[in-house]
């Protein structure tokens, strides 16, 4: 579209007619620009050869009057007397000399035409080193005479003997002012410039005169010898005045290392006629470019003014009604040609609004929603496609007939009735029906029903627009029986129930009549898992459910509550309290004993399995004010359940509230108290069996006001369910690391152990091993005096992960004990596997093995499974030296206990490693 544009064709014929003309005028520039430029390079090149030429004439000069004083017979004696004499003599009758003198091979002047005040020496002058070395005159160098004060050019010649050992080095050095007779001798034309630049910046001579003693800049002296040395010696340079001149650049030959002497011509006057030319020049382009443009104008308007015409003539002819009428001239322009067929497209559009309605027509008929339209008095007019294929009926079937051939009975009444109430009043009306098909089969409908107005507002018509939801709804069905309906089981989850719990409280309130929640827990189901795997478990929990299920009324809510927890809500279980509990037994003991039966858990071929469950019931009236309540009261009489042996049932009673509010106060209690930081670490020690203290346990202790202390029975447990023990175990641990610290400081305390007790909970946070490395590199400790202490409900619920958190603690030097063996599931198999270094055997069995052989014995096995598994044995709750004596006699490593020292603080443990 670009290249056939109005501008893209006016700007195209003008630059054809320019280029040439451009292109030439150029070229001309360029090379006449580049012949002045080469004229002045030769004139400047022409006259630094007879600068040159000067220096050489001058150079042979000062040759000569070294050679004078060479063959000079006052000298052969080298007589400083007779040599200064003869120096004086020449240097009065030499013109531009600063001084001639002779000086002795290690530097120092013993001659010199100027009177010298002192000594005097010049080895460290480049001209006296090159003569030392040389048979000739040396290359000049630009100085500050030692004797004369005065800058110059010195110059050196060696004297030496018939065996061509050097005698003395005669010198001479030229003025200044020589170098200024130099470039006046030039007859430099207005305009240029010439200098004598010395190696170290100084300008030594310049024309004209006012840049003479100027220093240049390095980078200046740089560039000069990179022009010198890549350029031939001939560049455009700003001059010392800032004026860019063509200046030529050599070395004198008799100083080539010296410095530069630079000749500068101005650009200005030679290319000003070059510059007139190409005014000329683009004068005559900017001629040339304007009748172009005239030309190009004139011929596109004559282009525009014939299309005109026939524009005019095809919109007259639309005017008129002719629907064929066409520009149809290409111009070739696209401008013009996009304007013809706009015009075309114009009449085009005209008789595509007939079309236009037969494609909306389609559209409808086409829709994939079904479509209805209908007359005020409800007689069907129109049915698309898709009512066809959705209720089976064909389009003849249904035309003159009443909607409600649809309706099996299914729709709410009222439905119509809202729905012609929203019609009637003008209104659109969205809402389902439950339909019926052709051949009886139901779906659901979700239907939007317009009415239509003419001009006047006046309702002509009715069109629904019908959408099949049956699909939708039954998605809806299946994703509120996920949200509300455990997978495994099919029974309601937790918040269904707690939904129905709510609704009962409510109805049981107005009703006033008692109903009943009661909570069943699955005793020892970890162990089931990790014994006979997940797919056992689940299993046992589904049969379970079936038998709750069974054992209850179909209007009873069965519910999975936890993980192994179950929920059974029963309502109108008695209308007093008496036969309430009278009822709620009876069904609970009902529901006990079909649960002790025996489980077949796998296929039907599997082991049988007996499994217990601990049940807590509450019972709820219009005394229960809320939900939360009622599941706590029954959570409540479920722990009593299970604290009294599991298996059995509990009811809810006061004296239990009591004990939850005594818990709750102690919860509250505990946050205050870890706030404050009012915890403190006690320490047990650890004797070996000579008696000798090896270390110590760490135990937590809860000091109260006045003195009492919370029993570790009563807030451990707490501490665990409220999830402050992971908390509490980093501050031990890190105060039990810190100790460690303190103790590795004293020579007599250094090999002392703590002993942490780690609890299930914190064993398993994702950061516990990060955790224990980074307190240990804090503390700066030996790892191998840190002994953490854990039990076994914290390594049997995944004993890879256990095993291999252990294993990278061992890999510092951390060691493990297993805590109270024997009082739980005690799986060899798993003691074999896990890397402990000591078992601990719990203080029941030592404390009962005096009087109950059962205990003796299994201390007995404790011992010798020990010493098989090579790990060392510490004994818990070592009260008198008969214990002590039996242990040690049946080989126990160590011992702990109020024989050896009860828990102290730290302050007091200083007075207790005197006492013993």
């Amino acid at each position: 579209m670009i290249r056939s544009s109005l501008n893209f064709r006016l700007w195209l014929t003008i630059a054809i007619a320019v280029l040439p003309v451009l292109l030439f005028a150029l070229f001309d520039y360029e090379e006449r620009r580049r012949q002045a430029v080469e004229e002045t390079r030769t004139e400047i090149s022409l006259r630094l050869a007879d600068a040159n030429r000067e220096v050489q004439a001058a150079h042979r000069a000062v040759a000569l009057v070294l050679r004078i004083m060479a063959r000079s017979n006052d000298l052969q004696a080298l007589d400083a007397a007779q040599c200064s004499g003869i120096a004086a003599r020449l240097l009065e009758s030499l013109e531009g000399f600063a001084n001639i003198g002779a000086a002795l091979p290690d530097g120092e002047i013993f001659c010199s035409g100027r009177p010298m005040s002192a000594p005097v020496t010049v080895i460290d002058r480049a001209w006296f080193r090159t003569s030392l070395g040389s048979d000739g005159i040396s290359p000049g160098e630009f100085v500050i005479g030692k004797v004369s004060g005065m800058p110059g050019m010195a110059f050196g010649y060696p004297l030496r003997a018939a065996d061509g050992s050097l005698r003395a080095v005669i010198f001479a050095t030229i003025t200044v002012a020589w170098f200024d007779r130099l470039i006046e001798g030039f007859r430099l034309p207005e305009g240029w410039e010439a200098s004598v630049i010395g190696n170290s910046g100084l300008v030594v001579a310049h024309q004209p005169e006012r840049w003479r003693a100027h220093e240049v800049s390095g980078e200046t002296l740089a560039r000069m010898a990179a022009v010198v040395r890549d350029e031939g010696g001939v560049a455009e340079l700003a001059g010392l005045d800032g004026v860019h001149r063509l200046y030529g650049i050599g070395a004198p030959d008799f100083a080539p290392e010296s410095g530069f002497l630079a000749i500068g011509a101005p650009l200005e006057h030679s290319l000003e006629a070059v510059g007139r030319r190409l005014l000329l020049h683009l004068a005559l382009i900017a001629a040339i470019a304007l009748v172009s443009a005239l030309l190009a104008r004139f011929y596109i308007y004559r282009l525009v003014e014939v299309w005109a015409a026939r524009v005019r003539g095809a919109i007259d002819a639309i005017a008129a009604g002719r629907r064929d009428a066409r520009v149809s001239l290409a111009t070739g322009v696209g401008e013009l040609d996009a304007l013809s067929e706009g015009i075309d497209r114009m009449a085009v559009e005209i008789g595509k609004r007939e079309a236009e309605l037969q494609r909306l027509s389609m559209v409808i008929e086409q829709s994939p929603e079904s479509i209805v339209m209908t007359d005020t008095s409800a007689r069907i007019l129109y049915v698309n496609d898709a009512f066809q294929r959705i209720t089976g009926y064909r389009r003849e079937e249904v035309l003159g007939r009443n909607p409600r051939i649809l309706n099996g009975g299914l729709t709410p009444r009222a439905t119509y009735e809202r729905m012609w109430a929203a019609l009637v009043a003008g209104e659109v009306w969205r809402g389902e029906f439950n339909n019926v098909r052709k051949d009886g089969s139901t779906y659901l409908e979700l239907a939007t029903i317009a009415p239509i107005k003419d001009a006047a507002g006046a309702i002509t018509h009715y069109v629904a627009v019908k959408e099949d939801i049956t699909q939708r709804k039954q998605s809806e069905a299946l994703l509120h029986r996920l949200a509300y309906y455990d997978a495994l089981t099919g029974l309601p989850n937790r918040a269904l129930l707690h939904d129905r719990i709510a609704q009962a409280i409510r109805s049981g309130a107005r009703r006033d009549r008692f109903g009943m929640l009661m909570l069943f827990d699955i005793d020892r189901f970890r162990q089931l898992n990790d014994t006979l795997g997940h797919a056992a478990g689940d299993d046992l929990l589904r049969e379970v459910a079936a038998r709750l299920r069974a054992g209850v009324r179909e209007e009873d809510t069965v519910a999975r509550h936890g993980d192994d927890d179950f929920a059974v809500l029963v309502e109108g279980v008695g209308d007093d309290e008496a036969d309430a509990l009278g009822h709620a037994e009876q069904i609970a003991r009902k529901l006990q004993h079909a649960l002790q039966q025996p489980y077949v858990l796998g296929d039907g071929d599997g082991d049988r399995h007996f499994a217990t469950l601990s049940i807590g019931i509450s019972l709820f009236h219009d005394g229960v004010s809320s939900l939360e309540s009622l599941l706590k009261q029954a959570e409540v009489a479920l722990y009593r359940a299970k604290q009294e042996g599991r298996d059995t049932l509990r009811f809810f009673n006061p004296e239990m509230q009591a004990v939850v509010d005594a818990h709750a106060r102690l919860e509250a209690r505990m946050h205050e108290a870890l706030e404050a930081n009012a915890f403190r670490l006690f320490f047990q020690p650890q004797v070996n069996r000579r008696g000798v203290v090896i270390g110590a346990e760490a135990l937590l202790r809860w000091p109260l006001e006045g003195g009492a202390m919370v029993s570790p029975a009563e807030f451990i447990p707490l501490a665990e369910d409220t999830g402050h023990i992971v908390r509490l175990g980093l501050w031990v641990l890190r105060t039990a690391c810190a100790q460690l610290a303190r103790w590795q400081m004293n020579e007599r305390t250094r090999h002392l152990k703590i002993a942490v007790n780690v609890s299930a909970r914190q064993f398993h946070q994702p950061d516990f091993v990060a955790s224990v490395k980074d307190t240990v590199r804090a503390a700066a400790i030996d790892p191998g005096r840190l002994e953490l202490e854990l039990t076994e409900s914290a390594i049997l619920s995944d004993v890879d992960e256990t095993i291999r958190r252990m294993n990278e603690l061992r890999a510092l030097g951390i060691r493990f004990a297993l805590d109270d063996f024997g009082t739980g599931y005690s799986s060899l198999s798993y003691l074999k596997r896990l890397p402990f270094d000591q078992l601990k055997i719990d203080q029941s069995f030592v404390r009962d093995m005096a009087e109950d052989e059962s205990s003796e014995a299994i201390v007995l096995a404790i011992l010798s499974l020990s010493h098989a598994l090579g790990l060392e044995v510490v004994a818990e709750g070592v009260e008198m030296p008969e214990q002590r004596d039996f242990l040690r006699q049946h080989g126990c490593d160590a011992y702990q206990g109020y024989l050896f020292g009860k828990p102290l603080p730290m302050e007091a443990w200083g007075d207790f490693l005197e006492m013993i």
